[in-house]
């Protein structure tokens, strides 16, 4: 589990290399700033940032999937199982698919978006260990060497760096964590750099580059007026990639870069731009990134307008299709609003427990008790 997010690992269940998505409890630890002394200037990073969407058109949103769409567990298992057998071709095969499909799953997830995920997340047998990252980095090594013009590689190895720098953390508070584990995070945070600007060199144009950097971003404490240019460039290269402001709006959490309240202020100035039923539906993207049983999180909650939320949530419901995660997310900031008329249906939606907002099965208990009781 890694210090800013819950992340979906994947787990080796069997001799044949099984893949299963398995979840996580949510981290909430309180850190300070990061100051890194990069190794590449800011200036130079930011030239790259303004350069990498030059001469590119941003393109109409995607097509909604279809109802039977594949799920993003499984995307995420087969592609993460493409990178175990070292079947490099197909991994590139997806990646271009992605580019040029731009493809949905339910529930409105970019499948590009997923794709990096599992690039990122390594297959572990029990407890992740060091060795689990620094095979995968090998791996995702040997893709490059195989397909050296290969933009997604890069963007990939990136991930990988970003997740193993958050490994060396750990999910402490700030003053738990070594000197000899910041200067690890810092090192890998730059490794992900490198492989960022390398993949800007390439002819190839990803949209999740700009979300690797994202978390770089986040991971050197870049300014807020370099980080929102990065957004900023990032929404300009491919506008409905919501992705991007959640990264943004982690960036602006209490507990981080931001202040309370920053988050709601985000959202209403992102969400003013765009006419309904888009605008209230980012409006929910952003702020569900509070959906988690954290302090901080939930300090930030009371800012946020419950009837945007509801209207963004049923929103993506009926355009792109029922989310679990969503229906969780959705029932979480319903009963911190204290709006028990609201928290009962969305209750109601819920297949299971999404660990990722709840932390734990006592925490939805109760609070679906709370829910249900007249």
């Amino acid at each position: 589990m890694l210090k800013r997010r819950s992340r979906t690992a994947l787990r080796i269940t069997s001799l044949v290399a099984l893949l299963i998505p398995a979840l996580g409890a949510s981290s909430c630890s309180h850190s300070g700033s990061v100051s890194v002394a990069a190794r590449v200037p800011i200036e130079t990073v930011m030239q790259a940032v303004q350069d990498y969407g030059r001469g590119h058109l941003a393109l109409p949103a995607p097509a909604a999937p279809s109802a039977d769409a594949e799920s993003n567990e499984a995307y995420r298992a087969d592609v993460s199982l493409l990178l175990a057998e070292e079947n490099f071709a197909e991994l590139e095969k997806s990646a271009e698919q992605n580019r040029t499909e731009r493809s949905l799953f339910v529930g409105g997830a970019w499948k590009n978006n997923d794709f990096f995920y599992a690039m990122g997340s390594p297959a572990h047998d029990g407890e992740i260990k060091d060795s689990d990252y620094k095979f995968q980095i090998r791996r995702i090594e040997k893709w490059i060497a195989a397909y050296p013009q290969s933009s997604a590689a890069r963007i990939a190895l990136a991930r990988a760096y970003t997740n193993y720098a958050d490994f060396a953390r750990g999910d402490g508070t700030a003053d738990t964590v070594s000197n000899s584990q910041w200067d690890l995070y810092r090192e890998r945070a730059a490794l992900a750099k490198d492989a960022l600007l390398a993949a800007a060199s390439l002819k190839e144009r990803d949209p999740h580059w700009y979300e690797a950097m994202q978390q770089v971003a986040f991971e050197e404490g870049w300014h807020k007026q370099q980080a929102r240019q990065l957004l900023d460039q990032a929404v300009a290269f491919e506008p409905g990639y919501y992705h991007y402001y959640r990264e943004y709006a982690d960036y602006l959490k209490p507990q981080w870069y931001g202040a309370r309240g920053d988050i709601k202020t985000f959202a209403e100035e992102a969400s003013s731009r765009l006419p309904e039923p888009e605008s209230s539906i980012l409006y929910f993207r952003i702020v569900s990134s509070l959906a988690c049983n954290c302090k901080p999180e939930m300090e930030d909650l009371p800012y946020i307008s419950l009837a945007k939320i509801r209207d963004g949530y049923n929103g993506v419901d009926r355009i792109y299709g029922y989310s679990n995660l969503n229906a969780n997310r959705f029932a979480f900031m319903a009963v911190r609003l204290q709006a028990k008329a609201v928290a009962v249906p969305a209750f109601a939606a819920i297949q299971f427990m999404e660990p990722d907002v709840w932390g734990g099965p006592i925490t939805y208990e109760s609070s679906r008790a709370w829910a249900n009781t007249p």
